[in-house]
């Protein structure tokens, strides 16, 4: 590492995936790493929720492989027995029909729910969940953490931070420190409304998960139960992730939770062309759930100020491209 000590001291800001897996590098290569997560669970939006009826994947809802450098990670993720393959009929709704989308992609999902990831990358880092950084300065050339109450986060400071988080967020600590904070103001994102659904018969549906480009309001739909490793729940048939379209969510973003559920479940029953009833239905948002225009970049590295920001909004909005982002940012930090 060229930070001047045997044993650096790094901050990686957000347990998302990119965070994650930064700190897992660095860790490998010799530094002392702290993590800050101001949730109470890792994994961003690789979430599963639990309810009642049963887990629901409530972000990502499933992750493939495309580049070399992800195939061994996925691979030691299926060894251990925290991922599977997902072989589920996929369709589209378009101009009213409904259309296979059978493919050769091999979508893969974390077990017993997409949180997996994220409990099984936080094992062996040091990880504070609940704590919100809300600002960092830096100062003798360390870098200085505060939390939302003011409070220093670590006496010794950091000799280099690591941002992985949505870039409205980076950009909001940045501002001041490091000229990356321009660069991360051009990033627009979509927020998203997800509806979870369970129902007690089953819904006659021939198909897993489909994406609706035909709905003003629903994007996409999945039969999460069909997902491998899920538990069943006795009284439940089947268990539902409704996701609106982008454009809905951003027009609705303040609607009461429940509200916004009430609408979701209509519109599935309008599309699917059939009435369903409802034995749990609960809706939850996401500010940040899709970056519009990532940038094409996997990382961002300010060599002078020591401070780096990673996520899927500089590699591409899949799991595969925050997971790589993190990688590289830690591996720029050690060379």
């Amino acid at each position: 590492m060229t930070v001047g000590l045997a044993r650096p001291r790094v901050a990686v800001v957000g347990a998302g995936i990119a965070g994650l897996a930064c700190a897992h590098e660095l860790l490998a290569r010799g530094a002392w790493v702290t993590v800050f997560e101001k949730q109470l669970v890792a994994g961003g939006r690789v979430a599963t929720v639990a309810a009642e009826p049963g887990t629901f994947d409530t972000g990502a809802q499933y992750f493939t492989v495309s580049h070399h450098r992800f195939e061994p990670v996925v691979q030691r993720w299926l060894d251990r027995g925290i991922a599977r393959r997902w072989r589920a009929r996929i369709a589209a709704f378009s101009g009213g029909t409904l259309v296979d989308k059978a493919s050769p992609t091999e979508r893969f999902v974390g077990v017993p729910g997409m949180g997996a990831i994220g409990r099984w990358l936080a094992q062996g880092l040091d990880v504070r969940l609940g704590t919100c950084v809300r600002r960092i300065d830096r100062r003798g050339g360390l870098w200085l953490l505060h939390d939302d109450r003011g409070r220093e986060l670590s006496v010794s400071g950091f000799d280099a931070v690591c941002l992985a988080l949505p870039s409205p967020q980076a950009v909001s600590l940045l501002a001041g420190h490091s000229p990356l904070a321009d660069k991360l103001a051009v990033v627009d994102w979509e927020p998203c409304w997800a509806a979870t659904l369970a129902l007690a018969r089953p819904s006659g549906l021939e198909f897993d998960g489909a994406f609706v480009n035909d709905d003003p309001i629903l994007g996409w739909i999945a039969r999460d139960s069909s997902k491998p490793g899920r538990a069943e729940v006795a009284g439940v048939a089947e268990r539902w992730v409704l996701h609106a379209r982008p454009r809905w969510s951003r027009q609705y973003f303040d609607m009461p939770e429940a509200q916004a559920a009430q609408w979701l479940v209509r519109a599935f029953s309008a599309r699917v062309g059939r009435a369903v009833a409802p034995r749990h239905l609960a809706a939850v948002r996401w500010r940040y759930a899709t970056p519009v225009n990532p940038l094409p970049t996997a990382f961002l590295w300010d060599e002078q100020a020591r401070v780096g920001v990673a996520g899927d909004w500089c590699n591409g909005p899949r799991v595969e491209g925050a997971y790589l982002s993190g990688l590289a940012l830690a591996q720029a930090i050690a060379a």
